[in-house]
């Protein structure tokens, strides 16, 4: 399920950034994105959906790992804990962003 939120977030966030790029003018504002998403949409789409189902993916296998028997690392449960929520929330900042650039261009 926390895997699937994170997946959720980064396709909203590549859906708001196409609508908000090649349909309001918005523009990009991450560097290592900005030239592509309006050169190359479908590389940018590749990389942008992979890279959201590949952490959404590590983070399922990280707690199915924790979870497993035998295997009780305070360190490791609290780095993924935070490295989760760290991500959680980025990923909510850059959708609210996103969205409210959407409605500041209508």
């Amino acid at each position: 399920m926390l895997g699937t939120i994170l997946i959720l977030l980064g396709v909203i966030d590549w859906l708001t950034t196409l609508l908000g790029v090649h349909y309001l003018g918005a523009a990009e504002l991450n560097p290592l994105f900005a030239s592509m998403v309006n050169s190359n949409i479908l590389g940018y789409s590749g990389i942008k959906l992979a890279a959201a189902v590949l952490v959404g993916f590590l983070f399922y296998k990280g707690y199915v790992i924790e979870k497993a028997a035998g295997i009780s690392s305070h360190l490791g449960k609290v780095f993924l804990e935070t490295g989760y929520l760290t991500s959680l929330m980025f990923l909510t900042f850059v959708v609210a962003n996103n969205a409210l650039a959407i409605v500041s261009l209508l």
